[in-house]
């Protein structure tokens, strides 16, 4: 099978539902013999284009469309959007992305319409199109953007025009980042095992922390396969050393899949002491105990756990992060289907992630330390969530974090990453102490 028929059949895949990332798996294993990488990422390449610059796309074929894009036969559609993608955001040819796309038309029996599709792309490929073709602001969120009407309104009504700015950060994938693996090797000798492998590797930010390009999957290396690190990003770092966990300290991380930041906490710790990492949903609960045999961590312990539950039996803990469910509004580099979010059931979510700051809260010991993150930018999920814990907890205050970041906003709640000045995930962390 061609790359671009495996991109457009997980198009017609991607219409009918799913997360883009298992709808390109699922199609992706269907194939025999399986793809040669260099294929498979072209793949995907088209497919998460066309994901990600839908409304676009559409904007730009409806112009020379005879009947609404909806109306067409769902694979001529699905050709369309991927042969667009190809041919204005990929750096193909025009004529060979035109000239496929024809092609493909034809092998999905639609032979009718390929004189449509080599007229209708060749003159959308060429169109100009400025986000100043979008008076209103909103409009343009949405279709030059690419992001769904709530997302937009709920972005513009907290940033105003910083919002297009932070809109056209999320079609640029932030820094690739890994978190080594102090347990089983230094930052040095990490280094040169990814180098020798043909990755590259530089220090990041702070210690344990390196900046990395792979040419494919970071998990696919024999230093990831020998737990010599894991993935994660600078953001999510950040959120896990803001805990400050100690050797010997009892530490809860209450929504811990898939782990990153359970691990690093485990290193900080030395695996000395008790990690207790708690996971709502049963399936990721083994891939937490895969991580940590991966990686040489004995002192955590993965567990079945509904966070919004009070467990008193586990005692009290010195340490515990709540890195609650969200909305994701800060990764939707990293998960284009975000962009097409309707928010809907937003405050059930804000209710959920009260309960679990406030059982995160409920299970410190004396002078412990409560870290709140999320990976979302919506204020209403960040530093309100904050400021109405901080009314209802008088006895916890705001603690400063041990580094700093460049570009990172201090909100008065919490510091606040903003993809297009911090070129992160979006994400936010609060520090919460209580004092007595």
């Amino acid at each position: 099978m061609t790359p671009r028929r495996l991109a457009v059949q997980a198009l017609l895949h991607q219409e009918q539902a799913g997360y883009a990332n298992l709808v390109l798996d699922a199609e992706l294993k269907k194939c025999t013999p399986a793809p040669e990488p260099r294929d498979a990422a072209f793949a995907a390449g088209i497919f998460y284009t066309a994901v990600e610059r839908m409304p676009l796309l559409d904007y730009l074929l409806g112009q020379f469309l005879k009947k609404p894009l909806a109306k067409l036969d769902a694979p001529v559609r699905a050709v369309l959007r991927a042969g667009l993608a190809q041919a204005r955001f990929m750096q193909v040819p025009v004529s060979a992305a035109v000239n496929e796309s024809v092609k493909l038309t034809k092998a999905f029996g639609k032979t009718s319409a390929a004189g449509m599709v080599n007229a209708v792309l060749r003159r959308a490929a060429v169109q100009p199109v400025s986000e100043s073709d979008f008076a209103d602001p909103l409009q343009r969120l949405q279709i030059y953007y690419c992001l769904s009407a709530p997302v937009a309104a709920l972005l513009y009504s907290q940033y105003g025009d910083e919002a297009f700015a932070m809109a056209a950060s999320f079609f640029e994938k932030p820094a690739a980042a890994v978190r080594v693996n102090t347990l089983k090797t230094t930052d040095a000798a990490l280094t040169a095992r990814l180098q020798s492998e043909g990755c590259d590797a530089a220090p990041g930010p702070w210690a344990h922390c390196l900046l990395t390009k792979f040419s494919g999957s970071p998990a696919a290396t024999k230093a990831f396969a020998e737990g010599l690190y894991h993935v994660q990003g600078l953001a999510s770092q950040f959120a896990a050393l803001c805990v400050q966990a100690q050797p010997g300290q009892k530490v809860l991380d209450l929504c811990a899949a898939p782990g990153g930041k359970s691990l690093t906490l485990a290193q900080c710790m030395q695996d000395k002491g008790q990690l207790i990492s708690g996971e709502f949903v049963p399936g990721r609960v083994s891939l937490l105990r895969k991580a940590f045999d991966r990686c040489g961590v004995h002192c955590a312990e993965a567990l079945q756990n509904d966070a919004t539950v009070p467990r008193p039996a586990w005692g009290t803990f010195d340490r515990v992060l709540c890195d609650v469910p969200c909305s994701g509004l800060g990764v939707i580099a990293k998960k284009p289907d975000i962009r097409c979010k309707d928010l809907a059931g937003m405050e059930n979510l804000l209710k959920t992630q009260q309960k679990i700051l406030q059982n995160g809260a409920d299970s410190l010991a004396k002078n412990g330390r409560l870290v709140y993150s999320t990976c979302t930018v919506n204020r209403d999920e960040n530093e309100r969530q904050v400021q109405k814990f901080l009314t209802a907890n008088p006895d916890f205050t705001l603690a400063a974090p041990p580094m700093a970041y460049p570009g990172a906003v201090d909100t008065g709640f919490g510091t606040l990453f903003l993809p297009h000045k911090t070129h992160t995930d979006g994400f936010f962390v609060a520090i919460l102490q209580k004092n007595h």
